[in-house]
């Protein structure tokens, strides 16, 4: 059963810390929980990587997916995780390159004996992009789902074959103008050894979440896509084993739109030092980026000196050691 639980950032930071450190009796154990790559790439069609998307395994069960883009569903199943074992969907906000293949997660974990409530999680509703419970509801609705043929197989409004637990996660509405807010801080646990946190990050007019995974004293942070303009990802990555950052803009990007809406390398190394990261994996890379790794690992190493990984398909990430 998975349970809610709201706290204020700081009182969240400091269970954060308890549960990812100090609750453990010793510290992060590699190999309790390992971050797979199933996505990384954005949204084109010519980077020959599949769209966002990870897979976080613990105690050698693939427990949580985080963003299911395009590509993800054939990299799910090349994974070798027992779709039995999955317990949530978490969705840092709805852009086509991070979610295209949910539908066909829907409807293929059935087919691979799932029998129990998927839990999905994603951000409220603003402007025209949808909330997480819109999102589902325009996918399987029986009277206006794009997949209305499914409705009595996944519209969670009825009575359905496949049951989904919908958690939209309320934050308030952040702009520019708000540089250096606290912010509230989800936190939801999973089971008797899981938990994942979310806050709202900045993603130009996109409603967005970043998140962190704590389980066995190990703590993984997504940033998800953002330009952290608002600093809300250092109030959530504090003391990460591993930092997924999204490295989808070059330093001094000319492209205002990809400024908008991504870090710059020296912002995702601020982070990754001022937030005592031990490893940094880089992801979300497209070919504006891509050919560029030597340059954005200058860029971060002005103010990070651990370990910096660039993110492939089917990678395997261990959090904790070196």
């Amino acid at each position: 059963m998975i349970a809610s639980l709201r706290f204020t950032s700081l009182c969240c930071l400091a269970l954060l810390a308890l549960s990812g450190k100090t609750q453990a009796a010793t510290a992060c154990q590699p190999g309790k929980v390992i971050v797979q790559v199933l996505g990384s790439g954005g949204p084109e069609l010519n980077d020959q990587r599949a769209s966002t998307s990870y897979l976080v395994w613990v105690d050698g069960k693939a427990r949580l997916l985080v963003d299911f883009g395009s590509g993800a569903a054939l990299n799910y199943e090349k994974s070798g995780a027992n779709p039995a074992d999955l317990d949530a969907v978490l969705f840092s906000h709805f852009h086509v390159d991070h979610t295209a293949d949910f539908p066909a997660l829907v409807k293929g974990l059935p087919f691979a004996g799932y029998d129990k409530e998927l839990h999905v999680y994603g951000p409220p509703k603003r402007g025209v992009f949808p909330g997480v419970k819109e999102f589902v509801h325009a996918l399987f609705n029986r009277e206006t789902g794009a997949y209305a043929y499914l409705a009595d197989y996944a519209d969670p409004d009825v009575s359905s074959q496949f049951k989904m637990e919908i958690e939209e996660i309320p934050f308030k509405e952040a702009g520019q103008s708000e540089k250096n807010k606290v912010k509230e801080i989800q936190r939801y646990s999973i089971g008797d050894s899981l938990a994942v946190s979310a806050i709202a990050v900045l993603h130009g007019p996109v409603p967005a979440l970043a998140w962190r995974v704590d389980s066995h004293g190990c703590s993984v942070t997504f940033s998800g896509d953002t330009s952290n303009s608002d600093q809300a990802l250092d109030q959530l990555a504090q003391g990460s084993d591993v930092l997924v950052a999204h490295n989808a803009a070059r330093e001094n990007d000319a492209d205002n739109v990809a400024r908008l809406l991504h870090m710059m390398p020296t912002e995702i190394g601020r982070i990754a030092g001022t937030a005592k990261i031990g490893k940094l994996v880089l992801s979300h890379r497209m070919k504006r980026t891509l050919g560029h790794e030597m340059e954005s690992s200058a860029a971060i190493r002005k103010n990070y000196a651990g370990t910096i990984l660039f993110a492939n398909d089917m990678q395997k990430i261990t959090v904790g050691g070196k």
